[in-house]
């Protein structure tokens, strides 16, 4: 194996794991293989298809990615083609031809290529030698990305059975790698989870009150310039940000030509420093980024390990900083109900649907859920609706097709409706016939624009169709705009989806809620947590790796001594400050939570007469409730207080926070910003 590694790859030997893995698919195992950003997954399955007879086929969720990889294997000399929507018919024919006269050693295909059934007929007559589901996460419904097309698949294709398959994933607990099983319909598929330990990524968590203190932190990073990705969690957020520091950005809103240039930058720049949203970052290979920040909170563990991952993937120094912050939860909070509309919200969807096949006499419009949203009561914005669509899909009610224009399109008023009503009401011309109605439509139902056939036009001003499209004509540019729909991705109703009323099993709606807010509870936990970062993260993954820490995180380098990306070593007010802290809670020690002893330092209200009679009562209400917060922070997170475990955790002195605290040890902390001791009263 080791030959074939060196003459495809020019690599010595294998990194953790990866020998393991390729022996495995070469022995014809089915694995379901776990492995971070960065650890290596690509080469654990293109070194078995490399050395079999035949060709490998890759189940890949995204064009940009497929084309990255596609690319990279051509640049080595390794024979690789995509077939996708992207390219010309003419050019996925030729590749597939190449395939089939054994030209090409990969093949690399989206997901929705299994709704076409002459691709599938090709798989029966020209087997791969492996089949491959990269980001399988994708497949499962509790995967922090879950892709409908990618669980349609394997009811689809039924050749596929007869194949050896195999996942390949950098994020998947051990329940989504469970459903992954299921949904590939192989339980017995073998599971390895390996490479989650990078020890070279200084991952730390910097507690930020407000927005100010986030810009202090980045102007104090940004001081050292160097290859960085700063992950923020809205498009808007990403756009003010690049604005306010000089940089470039990138989101999924962005022009094809924009997010190209964006991305070409961060690749070929020396020293990029890119904004971008977590549309940003699968597949693009740069192995020398020395600094991931997100800026905003994630929504879960899985897309900031994939995230932050990103980071010293040469295997150099390389930082992971969050800035955690209280409003950024509640941003999560919202994105967690955009993500999880409500049963009406189905149904009313589902209605809406219906109403707009048969309105449009069977023909396909362009889904346009920002048209959409407007006619749904239900829906906050076109975000739910979008997500309220695919659970459809993933409920078999609706799938998704590509059309060509079909003659759909955007209808919009120039003047106010009320006077357009006013105008052209009893007036009997075509003219204004189409005017008054429409317009009056609208009103009724509080719209300012309309989308749809212009046969729904005839049905709603009474004119044939030949007569409403001469009067679009006549109007056009003056007291309308008709914006005709282009080609693009639509919804179909199924079978099922064609009964009158929505009849399906709601109930995973509620389990998907609850795991979605069990993943963000695990990230606020572990922005709180005083343990190795990384071996929270690894744990949660499921690798079992003992007591094993990282040694370079803000947590195992603030308890050893060595510096912090982004602190300060504190001030010797600040040290007397901290002793003064310990000193105070040696007296109560394992008795009180954080909120209550930071109350009695603040001399603020409280019931407990035990508080009330300390000798520390009210003594450092002038210092102010943030400074205190962050010197607290800083005594835990370096190891002289610890937080006990349970329903009602209590503060305790560790043995080295009753040394420093008896002065028998030298206290040293280090401390985000700059110590405001502005006081600031506030019921606790």
């Amino acid at each position: 194996m080791k030959e074939a590694l060196n003459r495809y790859f020019g690599y010595a030997d294998f990194r953790e794991s990866q020998a393991e893995v390729v022996q495995r698919i070469l022995d014809g195992e089915e694995l379901c293989v776990i492995m971070p950003t960065g650890a290596g997954k690509s080469l654990c399955y293109q070194l078995p298809v490399l050395m079999r007879p035949g060709y490998g086929l890759v189940i890949s969720p995204l064009i940009s990615l497929m084309k990255d990889q596609v690319d990279a294997l051509n640049a080595r000399g390794l024979a690789a083609v995509c077939v996708n929507s992207a390219i010309p018919p003419s050019e996925q024919e030729a590749a597939l031809r190449a395939v089939a006269a054994g030209q090409v050693k990969f093949l690399y295909v989206a997901p929705e290529r299994f709704q076409v059934l002459s691709f599938r007929h090709f798989l029966d007559s020209v087997r791969p030698n492996l089949v491959v589901v990269d980001e399988a996460h994708c497949v499962s419904q509790w995967g922090h990305d879950f892709r409908p097309d990618y669980q349609m698949i394997w009811s689809q294709c039924e050749v596929l059975q007869q194949m050896q398959v195999c996942a390949f994933t950098a994020t998947a607990t051990p329940a989504v790698r469970e459903d992954i099983k299921a949904q590939l319909q192989r339980p017995a598929m073998a599971e390895l989870v390996s490479g989650f330990k990078r020890p070279n990524l200084e991952m730390s968590v910097l507690p930020c009150r407000a927005k100010k203190d986030k810009q202090a932190v980045m102007e104090r990073l940004l001081r050292a310039p160097q290859p960085t990705l700063v992950y923020t969690s809205s498009r808007r957020e990403a756009e003010n940000l690049a604005s306010q520091f000089g940089l470039q950005y990138y989101h999924a809103g962005m022009t094809d030509q924009a997010r190209k240039a964006a991305q070409d930058y961060f690749i070929s720049d020396a020293c990029p420093t890119l904004v971008a949203t977590n549309a940003f970052g699968m597949g693009i290979d740069r192995a020398d980024v020395r600094r991931v920040i997100h800026y905003n909170m994630p929504g879960s563990l899985e897309a900031y390990y994939q995230e932050a991952g990103r980071a010293g993937r040469d295997g150099a120094r390389s930082q992971c900083i969050l800035l955690e912050s209280y409003p950024d939860l509640r941003i999560q909070q919202y994105l967690l109900e955009l993500n999880n509309p409500p049963p009406e919200l189905l149904v009313g969807l589902h209605r809406h649907l219906r109403q707009q096949e048969a309105r449009s006499d069977g023909a396909t419009c362009v889904w346009q859920p920002e048209l959409v949203w407007p006619t749904l009561p239900e829906a906050k914005n076109a975000g739910q609706v979008q997500a309220a669509a695919r659970i459809l899909e993933r409920l078999g009610i609706v799938q998704r097709t590509y059309v060509r224009a079909s003659g759909s399109g955007k209808l919009t008023f120039h003047r106010r409706l009320d006077k357009l009503c006013r105008e052209h009401d009893g007036v009997q011309t075509q003219r204004s016939l189409l005017v008054a109605k429409v317009a009056a439509h609208l009103q009724a139902r509080g719209l300012k624009t309309w989308h749809g056939h212009p046969a729904e036009l005839a049905d709603i001003s009474g004119l044939r169709l030949d007569q409403v499209r001469r009067v679009l004509d006549y109007f056009q540019g003056d007291v309308l705009d008709w914006l005709p729909d282009e080609s693009g991705e639509a919804l179909v109703l199924t079978e099922a989806g064609q009964a009158p009323e929505l009849n399906v099993d709601l109930s995973s709606l509620a389990r998907k809620r609850r795991v979605d807010e069990q993943r963000l509870a695990l990230v606020r936990e572990y922005c709180r947590s005083y343990t190795c970062r990384q071996a929270f993260i690894i744990s949660y993954f499921g690798e079992k790796i003992g007591a094993w820490q990282c040694g370079c995180c803000d947590i195992c380098a603030s308890r050893s001594g060595k510096h912090v990306a982004a602190v300060r070593p504190a001030t010797p007010a600040e040290l007397r400050d901290g002793r003064q802290l310990l000193a105070a809670l040696e007296l109560i020690d394992g008795q009180f939570g954080r909120r209550r002893f930071l109350a009695m330092l603040m001399g603020l209200e409280n019931e407990s007469p035990v508080l009330r009679a300390h000798p520390a009562y009210g003594s450092m209400q002038q210092r102010g409730e943030r400074y205190l917060e962050e010197l607290l922070n800083a005594l835990c997170r370096q190891g002289y207080i610890e937080i006990s475990k349970g329903t009602y955790p209590v503060l305790e002195l560790s043995d080295r926070g009753s040394k420093a605290a008896q002065g028998h040890e030298e206290l040293k902390l280090s401390l985000l910003s700059a110590a405001k001791k502005t006081p600031r009263r506030r019921k606790f």
